[in-house]
This record gives structure tokens, C-alpha cells and sequence, in this order.
């Protein structure tokens, strides 16, 4: 999720396991199943961890606009190799060998396009935000902050290799951040949070494309003086 490259502090990704199943579409029920045996090796291990999910995972269980996913990204508190995520990436090894699953099925990737400045900017304000894709003893896991979200995807949607689901998956985004705000959401707020995040600006004509999408199912615009 997210194309906003960052090479700001150091870095180790994780490959969840050393094997190499195929990918499999997850669906609302099979995520949350799987994140219920992740919750479970957590709890074994005294672990209790929070953390903030991106992407597909977050339509597919939280705003249902998916039918399914083939993996599930997401985020902590910083770009450093720290406790958390280590038991959070040893939990899903566990899941990912047993449910013979793809070795990216959970993964932390999206890292890569954060700046380490925001991590923890954006993990605090998906904890405010609260929108929970699913919480038991072990894990909770909270849906990233809308606007950051919808910064990402438009950036996916300005360059080549745009995938069929990116701009119905920004439509979403922007409508529940007009539910939050209760008002459009300002061409002035899009270019400010892709400048944070080193995302790509949209173009007037990428603008008018997603707020038409909003119309056509919503009945109503999102995006203010496009």
C-alpha cells in the first residue's frame, strides 16, 4: 500500500516465513480468523501488541468495499527493529506455516514509504482515530488514519501500474473522511498531506476523476473547488 518512497531511518523488513506458498484471496471471515491465531501465539508469549493496518485488509473487514485481500500490511511505532514487532512477526510465522499460507500474508513493507518523522505521528492518530478491524487478547488491529490512507492511494492512482481496486479504494477513503470531517475535504488539505508524506501530488484531472467516482456513488461531491 502506498508508493511514497522513504529512505529515512534504519530499516529491517520482515519475510514472515522461509517457505513459499502461494498467494491466497483472504476474505473478511479468513482474516479475522487469522488474526485470532495470531492473537492467540501473542497471548502464549505475554505479549500484547497494537498495531495499524493499511490497505486492502481495511476494506475487506472494516468497510467491506472488498471481497478479499491476498495480504495484510501494516505498521508500529517506528522504522527500528524493536520487541513488538518481532512477536508480532514470530506469531504470524507460526499461522503462516500451519494455515499454509503466502510468506507475505503479514508483513510490514508498507514501512518503506513512511518517513520515520511520521511513524509515530500516524500511529497515535490511528489509536484517536480508533476504527478497529479487530481486537482479542494479544492484538488489536486499528485501520490507518483516512487521510493518510487516501494520500497514499491517490499517489498509487498519479503513477503507472495503477491496480483496478485503487480508485474505488480512494473513493471509500474520502468518504469517510467527509463523514468525519462532516464537510468536503479541500484540494489545499490533498496537496498539504502529500507533501508530508512524499507523496505525489494529484493533477486537476486525477481530482476530478476520483471526487466524479464519489458522485457516482455517493450523490454527492467530496472534494471542495475541483
Amino acid at each position: 500500500m502506498g508508493q511514497c518512497f522513504s529512505d529515512n531511518g534504519p530499516l529491517r523488513l520482515h519475510n514472515m516465513t522461509d517457505h513459499k506458498e502461494p498467494e491466497k484471496d483472504l476474505t473478511d471471515n479468513e482474516i479475522v480468523r487469522l488474526f485470532g491465531l495470531v492473537a492467540k501465539e501473542l497471548d502464549k508469549a505475554g505479549k500484547n501488541v497494537t498495531i495499524v493496518a493499511i490497505g486492502g485488509a481495511v476494506n475487506t473487514v472494516l468497510l467491506h468495499s472488498r471481497e478479499s485481500t491476498t495480504d495484510v500490511d501494516f505498521f508500529y511505532t517506528t522504522k527500528t527493529e524493536n520487541e513488538d514487532v518481532h512477536s508480532v512477526v514470530e506469531a504470524a510465522k507460526k499461522v503462516s506455516k500451519s494455515e499454509k499460507l503466502g510468506d507475505q500474508w503479514l508483513n510490514n513493507h508498507t514501512v518503506l514509504f513512511i518517513q520515520e518523522e511520521n511513524m509515530m505521528i500516524l500511529y497515535n492518530e490511528a489509536c484517536s482515530q480508533n476504527r478497529e478491524i479487530f481486537r482479542a487478547k494479544g492484538l488489536t488491529v486499528l485501520a490507518a488514519p483516512w487521510h493518510y490512507a487516501l494520500t497514499a492511494k491517490i499517489d498509487r492512482l498519479a503513477k503507472v501500474g495503477a491496480k483496478v481496486h485503487d480508485l474505488p479504494d480512494a473513493v471509500t477513503y474520502l468518504h469517510e473522511l467527509v463523514m468525519v470531517k462532516r464537510a468536503l475535504v479541500s484540494t489545499a488539505d490533498l496537496a498539504d498531506w502529500a507533501r508530508k508524506y512524499k507523496c505525489t501530488q494529484a493533477n486537476s484531472d486525477l481530482l476530478r476523476k476520483i471526487n466524479e467516482a464519489y458522485v457516482e456513488k455517493y450523490g454527492s461531491q467530496g472534494i471542495d473547488a475541483v
